[in-house]
């Protein structure tokens, strides 16, 4: 079995502002169309036999714990904020298995369907902009980032993140913690930046090992880290996915075929191009290039155009930094 897992939130943040420029006022439309392209442009990366989409819940565990995570980020906009309070019940509606849980972020659900499906033996793919996820690539796992544009996906696997890292990906949530990850808010340890933290991983293994070993560090180094030890543990404890979510992954096998019922929904509300493209993919066939993503244009429903996946721009500012 395959399974894409799909960060919901990131996505619609992104499929809300490559739409802004569109004419309309079918807002809710627009979004689960630019989605639906944005799907259908992933689908190469499969076949899947199952998918499913995790949201944002508006209450944040991390938040709670650590008031200023990702308190510098810009207030969402209240017309987004529509949107997304209505996506849940929109994508159920169409068939999708929706994934909701208090106090959880999506991606603390990707990673409960990355280690389920681990556990069943599937070969799962995420598809998140949030780099956190990078810990949870496997020998089954992949993490599908989008770059600018959303077609030209980074493909990550184990060997890519070691690659582009330094270090294998079971560290990387490590390497995170040592360097910090300002988009997040979260500061790491002073002077340490990410080829420092790479090296001091690759000899020491992990951080508990790291600061059991200060005494043969050299003497900048080990007092930057007590400097930071603080802001490192904190950076571990707010990166590490949430316990003891179910992602349901016999519900979402139950529900049927993968994102049929999406289709019908797009055709329903008018986006008949992204239900174009989204047929072909999931019946095998590459989504069409050029034109727009919502093909036909506003057909009374209010529906809007939307533009192909590949020219989908990067949020502003950036859902996810470099941790």
């Amino acid at each position: 079995m395959r399974l894409l897992a799909v960060d919901g939130s990131s996505i619609a943040h992104r499929a809300w502002h490559s739409t802004r420029d569109d004419p309309g006022d079918d807002d809710l439309t627009a979004v689960v169309a630019a989605m639906a392209s944005m799907l259908a442009s992933t689908w190469r990366h499969g076949p899947y036999d199952v998918a499913l989409v995790a949201l944002d819940h508006p209450v944040n565990r991390r938040r709670e714990l650590f008031p200023a995570y990702k308190a510098q980020r810009s207030p969402t906009d209240p017309a987004l904020r529509v949107v997304l309070d209505a996506l849940p019940a929109a994508l159920r509606a169409a068939g999708v298995p929706i994934r909701v849980r208090e106090g959880a972020e999506a991606d603390d659900l990707l990673a409960a369907a990355a280690d389920d499906g681990a556990r069943r033996g599937w070969r799962t793919d995420l598809l998140s902009s949030d780099r956190d996820l990078t810990a949870l690539v496997g020998p089954r796992v992949r993490l599908l980032r989008p770059r600018r544009r959303f077609a030209d996906l980074a493909v990550e696997d184990e060997a890519a993140v070691e690659a582009e890292h330094g270090v294998p990906a079971r560290r990387y949530r490590d390497l995170a913690a040592l360097r910090g990850d300002p988009s997040d808010g979260l500061e790491g340890a002073p002077g340490i930046g990410p080829a420092t933290a790479a090296r001091l991983l690759r000899e020491f293994g992990d951080v508990p090992t790291l600061y059991r070993a200060l005494a043969d560090l050299p003497p900048r180094t080990a007092a930057s880290l007590r400097r930071g030890r603080e802001a490192v543990e904190r950076n571990l404890l707010l990166m590490a996915p949430l316990p003891h979510l179910d992602a349901e992954l016999e519900a979402a096998v139950a529900a049927g075929p993968p994102l049929v019922g999406l289709v019908a929904d797009l055709e329903a509300r008018g986006a008949d191009g992204a239900a174009s493209r989204l047929r072909r993919a999931l019946a095998g066939g590459a989504p069409r290039t050029g034109g727009t993503a919502g093909g036909g244009g506003p057909t009374g429903r209010g529906a809007r155009e939307v533009r192909e996946a590949p020219s989908l721009p990067p949020l502003p500012p950036p859902p996810d930094g470099p941790g």
